[in-house]
């Protein structure tokens, strides 16, 4: 076994003598962040790993030849200063995923390879409120720091020291100081949440885009006991009972369908993410009766009914609603060009890079900033997240995050998609009764004569209520907790990570937006 490097990687990954006559310790499903951080921590242990992700490699040195015209050995999806025109580049309906009702990116990295790098450092409160006993801010800080010594993220990218095109973060820090609002750096201050503002956290390493493909892959790609193989798709797991013996896999680029055997004592990790784990569970025969008949249906080769276990699989799904406020300031600042950034026609912000400086170090965004409200003694978070829209115009994209209160289903097709059966969308009358106060309360301060602001687009709270935006950071769908659920309860995998009524199956569902931290810390389950 073998990590095969950048020129024949893309083709030696999908091919299926690649898994001939080998059995591992660990087979990962989903090269996401969870799944690569899990994977890299299990190969430094010592185990036989195997991690299968169903994309293809997004950078050079994981095989992708997609490069940008003025530099091959970076691919657009390398450089931060593109990441705000990410969803029009030639390689966005590449990476997305096909089957999933909701977006999720099918490449390696997962959503951390197409977001826009903002890189939250949790506050405390995200675990203590929720999570059960053994996954509290202290037991897992530990784990926090090791992964900031690997990927710390920054609010000051450039080499030079210099913080580019600053026009936006000028006007909205005026603004919010005239509110009273503090000033911080959320890297430094994590558990500053409420009236406050940033420069921008990214994840971003040596002026490209970080994240584990870059900063936890490298560190076992040389290994003997660590395998990764591209463009292969899990369809199901191979069961005997409650003991998992190895997982089908559908090759992307040939169709063929082959089963990778684990090794005695081996486990599985379900990593795939919050839209996808279910759909294997499901075809597996856990979940709902209703999912595992339609996953029959579909032609998966369900197990016999006798070994379904029946699981809150899908119910509780979780995503931030987005409220989109655009604002006209009045002030001179606007848009990169970002068809000049790929062609190589700004030859000054280009040359600027090529020294490791410049505004093609940074983000899409300008400014984060964070705040809170309550409704009946329960808080509620918001993040906003404000980058230009053009010029003089800023785009707020304000997230409800923590302390949210509504829920979803997701279920299955007959075609084997998944879908979003129940909406989680300010389904409770109290997530809408605190947006409406945030709404409202932004509103009024941005309206106020004396900022000479003007909104645009939406310009009330009934219309920016009526058509929130989804925020694509599912969770929830493979709940973590004590209460079983194939008693009555609501959670999928005890606090060990395992899937009740299973003896070597384990499931991750992180949210990529910061809690991957989580991954640091199992190095065996």
């Amino acid at each position: 076994m073998r990590f095969l490097r950048a020129g024949a990687l893309a083709a030696s990954l999908s091919a299926t003598s690649a898994l001939k006559n080998n059995t591992y310790d660990y087979i990962v499903v989903g090269g996401g962040p969870s799944g690569i951080i899990t994977a890299e921590r299990f190969a430094e242990a010592g185990k036989n790993v195997l991690l299968l992700e169903r994309g293809v490699g997004p950078t050079v040195s994981t095989g992708n030849n997609e490069t940008l015209s003025w530099n091959r050995t970076l691919t657009p999806i390398d450089v931060p200063g593109l990441s705000a025109d990410i969803a029009n580049l030639d390689v966005w309906n590449q990476y997305m995923c096909t089957d999933t009702d909701g977006t999720a990116a099918c490449v390696l990295g997962g959503g951390v390879t197409v977001n826009y790098m903002v890189f939250v450092h949790p506050p405390d409160h995200d675990f203590d409120d929720k999570w059960p006993q053994g996954w509290k801010w202290e037991d897992v800080k530990p784990a926090s720091e090791r992964l900031y010594q690997r990927n710390p993220g920054t609010t000051q990218p450039s080499a030079d020291g210099n913080r580019y095109d600053q026009g936006l973060y000028k006007v909205l820090s005026k603004f919010f100081n005239q509110l009273g609002w503090k000033s911080v750096d959320m890297i430094a201050a994590p558990n500053e949440k409420h009236q406050i503002y940033s420069y921008p956290a990214w994840n971003i390493v040596n002026e490209k885009r970080a994240g584990p493909v870059r900063t936890y892959l490298p560190l076992v790609k040389d290994a003997d006991n660590f395998t990764l193989r591209l463009n292969s798709k899990v369809n199901r797991l191979v069961r005997s009972g409650s003991e998992v013996t190895g997982v089908e896999v559908v090759d992307a680029v040939t169709g063929k369908t082959e089963v990778v055997t684990l090794a005695p004592h081996g486990r599985v990790v379900l990593a795939a993410g919050a839209l996808s784990t279910p759909r294997v569970l499901f075809n597996s025969g856990i979940g709902p009766k209703k999912q595992i008949e339609t996953a029959k249906k579909s032609g998966v080769a369900v197990p016999p009914q006798e070994e379904w276990i029946d699981l809150p699989v899908g119910v509780g799904l979780k995503d931030h609603p987005i409220f989109t406020i655009n604002v006209d300031t009045g002030a001179d600042f606007g848009l990169l060009d970002y068809d000049s950034i790929v062609n190589g026609s700004d030859t000054t912000d280009i040359n600027l890079y090529r020294q490791n400086s410049g505004v093609l170090t940074q983000g899409k965004h300008r400014m984060i900033f964070f705040t809170s409200n309550q409704v009946n003694g329960h808080t509620r978070y918001y993040q906003g997240s404000c980058a230009p829209a053009g010029e003089g115009v800023v785009s707020i994209t304000a997230y409800m995050t923590h302390g949210l209160t509504s829920e979803g289903l997701l279920g299955l097709d007959e075609k084997g998609n998944t879908v979003i059966e129940q909406s989680p969308y300010l389904t409770t009358a109290e997530d809408r009764t605190a947006a409406k106060l945030f709404i409202d309360q932004i509103l009024y301060d941005i309206t106020d004569s004396s900022t000479g602001f003007k909104l645009q687009g939406n310009t009330n709270t009934s219309a920016i209520l009526a058509s929130p935006s989804v925020g694509v950071h599912y969770v929830g769908t493979a709940k973590m907790g004590t209460d079983d659920g194939r008693k009555n309860g609501t959670s999928v995998v005890d606090t060990n990570t395992k899937v009740y009524g299973m003896d070597n199956l384990v499931s991750w569902i992180v949210k990529c937006f910061y809690l991957y931290v989580l991954l640091t810390v199992v190095v065996c389950c």
